[in-house]
């Protein structure tokens, strides 16, 4: 299938992912930015977004929400808080935020790198994103330096 590249402003973007998930529907997004980093890469990967059902908010679940400034944000979440609060965090950041419920957009069921898609749904996914969280301050030290020697030294393996 090929897919035609849409350029929108953030308010008709919004618009169309609202109505395709509300129908039921399914819609891509390539990721942009590296606060997901090393699970979605800039340009690279692609994410599925679907309507948000009540089992979504869940630690793990990477979820499209609206910021208070309105910028269009894609986090998983860490911790759901009382009073529909959910603490939201990039993989490749230690700072979290806060959100309400009704500010996701939707929930990303797949994610898709060169034409294969892995669901977010799976046990091997989610056992990775388990050690990635536990590990996280580690990991995520020996990811950025690992991404410094790259771009200092070239591809290394």
């Amino acid at each position: 299938m090929i897919m035609e590249k849409l350029i929108c402003t953030s308010a008709e973007f919004i618009e169309i992912i609202e109505d395709a998930v509300k129908k039921g529907g399914s819609m891509p997004l390539i990721v942009t930015g590296d606060s997901m980093n090393p699970f979605m890469k800039d340009g690279r990967d692609t994410v599925w977004l679907e309507a948000c059902k009540a089992s979504d908010y869940k630690r793990g679940k990477i979820l499209l929400f609206r910021r208070e400034d309105g910028k269009v944000v894609l986090h998983r979440v860490k911790k759901v808080l009382p009073g529909d609060i959910l603490v939201m965090n990039g993989d490749a950041q230690y700072w979290c935020e806060e959100i309400k419920k009704e500010q996701v957009l939707a929930v990303v069921t797949f994610i898709e790198r060169d034409g294969k898609k892995t669901s977010c749904n799976s046990l091997t996914y989610k056992i990775k994103i388990e050690l990635w969280q536990i590990f996280k301050p580690v990991s995520l030290l020996i990811y950025r330096v690992k991404q410094k020697n790259k771009k200092n030294f070239g591809k290394s393996e």
